[in-house]
């Protein structure tokens, strides 16, 4: 009981994964029946005519053998093959349907998934003290609620609409067949559709219990939580992708600060380092950034854009993305390296005002 009352936190992303990947995950029982039969009430509506058509066909052709045709044992087999054939076209697109809708509101409501574990052998399936705690648990009082709901909620329905219908079934059977089949199939619309939209709300509610009870279900102590972030922070898999998105972060900061750096000194292919020098802010040159390959070219492409020159020089170039992490100053001995660069540098920026 303690260790029940215990679980208060929420179940993290791993077991959420543990368990799907153990074939729990939260579905309604109720909703694909319930969507299935809106689906074959609306086939009921639009096929209503064919179905009538196949079945009139059906009784006529089993009628007929009685006078026209010799009761034989092939016959009887030819009868039955078409008889079965006619049915089967009836039945087919209910029977498709069905099994698509059931596949796709599965995968709606747990997402695609393929597991065996569910099948393997579980001793605590055919535990009789597991059976009784089941049986009296509260996932089985709500079973028991619905489906007991259903029932009067159908009974009532049922009730609701022969009361309003009372008189014209009385008198039904003083009315034309035409009018007669329209009376019942108006009437057989308006249960349905009543049965429906009542299947339709309980399996909603369903599947909210459904879901709540499942996440509660996989709640945690405030100890597991702990135990599984320490067992996560061992996890090579973890590590690894912490540290590439670590690396993507570094990597955006970095760029971010190649636009507002004084100069890039390349090698000039494999190489660029982003240097920063601003004489009231900076007790000596800043990398803000760099990169080989790849991220070179990236380096100097935003400096491009943002009109940041671009100098080469091989030997400073090696010796800074060997020597210098980002957000370091350059050390004493490249000073007068750098100054140089930087005189250039400022000195072209002269020149270009001049030309302005």
């Amino acid at each position: 009981m303690s260790d029940k009352h215990s679980k208060t936190e929420e179940p993290t992303s791993k077991r959420l994964s543990d368990a799907r990947k153990k074939g729990q995950t939260p579905k309604s029982a109720e909703l694909v029946p319930a969507v299935s039969l809106a689906i074959f009430a609306m086939l009921g509506t639009t096929l209503g005519g064919y179905i009538f058509r196949k079945g009139l066909i059906f009784i006529q052709r089993s009628l007929s053998l009685s006078y026209k045709t010799e009761i034989t044992i092939r016959n009887l087999r030819v009868l039955f093959l078409k008889n079965f054939l006619d049915a089967l076209l009836v039945v087919a697109p209910f029977a498709l349907i069905s099994m698509l809708l059931g596949i796709v509101l599965n995968i709606v409501q747990a997402g695609f998934l393929l597991t065996g574990e569910p099948l393997k052998p579980d001793l605590n399936r055919i535990n009789p003290i597991s059976g009784i705690k089941n049986l009296f648990s509260k996932k089985s009082l709500f079973n028991l609620i619905k489906n007991i709901l259903k029932l009067i909620l159908v009974a009532y329905l049922a009730y609701k609409n022969i009361s309003e219908s009372y008189k014209q079934i009385l008198s039904s059977g003083n009315i034309g067949t035409e009018k007669l089949f329209t009376f019942f199939g108006a009437f057989i619309k308006s249960l349905v559709t009543d049965i429906v939209v009542a299947m339709l709300i309980l399996a909603v509610v369903d599947y909210v219990f459904q879901k709540r009870e499942y996440k509660k279900n996989l709640r945690m102590t405030k100890q597991e939580v702990k135990e599984e972030f320490k067992e996560m922070e061992g996890d090579p898999q973890i590590k690894s992708v912490r540290r590439q998105k670590q690396r993507q972060l570094s990597i955006s900061r970095m760029m971010a600060n190649v636009p507002t750096s004084t100069v890039v000194v390349t090698n000039p292919t494999h190489i660029a380092v982003a240097l920063r020098y601003e004489s009231n802010k900076d007790q000596a040159p800043l990398v803000v950034a760099k990169g080989a390959d790849l991220l070179a070219n990236k380096i100097k492409e935003i400096a491009k854009e943002n009109k940041v020159p671009i100098i080469e020089n091989v030997e400073l170039a090696r010796t800074m993305y060997k020597d210098v992490e980002v957000g370091e100053y350059i050390p004493y001995e490249l000073y007068q390296a750098v100054a140089e660069i930087l005189a250039l540098v400022y000195r072209l920026k002269e020149k270009n005002k001049g030309k302005i």
